[in-house]
């Protein structure tokens, strides 16, 4: 008798609705379902759906296919993980582009309308005036990492009459219908330099490590707004707080932090126009989120069982 061929299946948000459309994609297979950090059950898995534990990756050396709940692979690209070269990867990278987009979106207007001063002041049953808000329509909005999510976020932007520049790592063939300009990652300078909000949808990698620092952060142009939805680790956050409290960073708003959590003591907290989310804008809370990611994993499994090649492959050199 052949061994029996397993997916271990760990990703949170299971209904059994979801249960079914992985079941009826897994021709062959036993699924199992448990823990990210089982190692017991998931060591001899071929295929795993969601994010384990390092301990489950050095473990699971049958496995041949991870599949990650997130679009970040940052942990599976570390080479102390242990993720075999010969392991497949692919994420839930376009499940999460309407969601975040919209947090985004949250993000840019409330700072340009002040709404986190004047939620502070409704803490404190406070009726004052702060005076001249902004609009987006006709704003120069430069997005760096124009994939699912900034990509989402740009259309948006334009939709409601803003001048979109988009940064990509490499040149794109086709200019977008939403873009004014288009430039690659080596002239991110010349992208940020007149833009009103510059919006960073960037992974953790080691290319995006404090790519913004304290120089690239002086070309923005004094009171131009920063907007955070990738990693933290794109920002040098000692040197946004100083831009910050000069004024020369007219505002903030984030869902990244570096480190995670915030620790309560640092200064963002208390500046009256930063708004910060707790990694919240792809959370389990968004019903089509969760959803749009079982749908991958299943049209992926689909894929797998029967032969055919991923639409996409994680390349953990570059992280996405």
């Amino acid at each position: 008798m052949a061994d029996t061929r397993k997916i271990g299946v760990v990703y949170p948000a299971m209904t059994e609705e979801r249960k079914a459309k992985i079941n009826n994609a897994a021709a062959g297979f036993e699924v199992v379902y448990t823990k990210a950090d089982d190692v017991a059950k998931l060591a001899d898995c071929e295929i795993i759906f969601g994010n384990v534990t390092k301990e489950v990756i050095q473990a699971a050396k049958n496995l041949k296919w991870l599949h990650t709940q997130t679009a970040g692979v940052d942990l599976y690209a570390r080479p102390d993980t242990g993720l075999m070269s010969s392991t497949l990867l692919t994420n839930s990278s376009g499940a999460f582009g309407i969601g975040i987009a919209e947090h985004l979106m949250v993000l840019s207007l409330m700072l340009l309308r002040k709404m986190g001063e004047y939620g502070k002041l409704q803490a404190q049953s406070k009726w004052q005036d702060l005076g001249r808000v902004e609009t987006l329509y006709n704003k120069n909005i430069t997005i760096v990492g124009i994939g699912d999510i900034g990509g989402k976020f740009a259309e948006y932007c334009h939709a409601l009459g803003a001048l979109v520049t988009g940064v990509s790592r490499n040149p794109r063939k086709e200019k977008p219908s939403w873009a004014k300009e288009l430039y690659t990652i080596e002239n991110i300078n010349s992208a940020i330099e007149n833009a009103d909000i510059v919006a960073l949808c960037l992974p953790g990698t080691t290319e995006t490590a404090s790519l913004f620092d304290e120089t690239r952060l002086k070309v923005m142009k004094k009171g131009a707004l920063l907007i955070n939805i990738g990693r933290g680790s794109a920002i040098d956050q000692d040197a946004l707080i100083n831009m910050l409290n000069s004024g020369h960073i007219g505002g903030f708003g984030t869902d990244v932090t570096n480190p995670e959590p915030l620790p309560s003591d640092s200064p963002l907290w208390q500046m009256p126009n930063v708004i910060i989310t707790p990694h919240t804008a792809g959370g389990n809370s968004l019903t089509l989120i969760e959803d749009l990611i079982v749908d991958k994993f299943a049209r992926y499994l689909v894929d797998y069982t029967n032969g055919r090649t991923f639409t996409h492959l994680v390349d953990p050199k570059v992280g996405y």
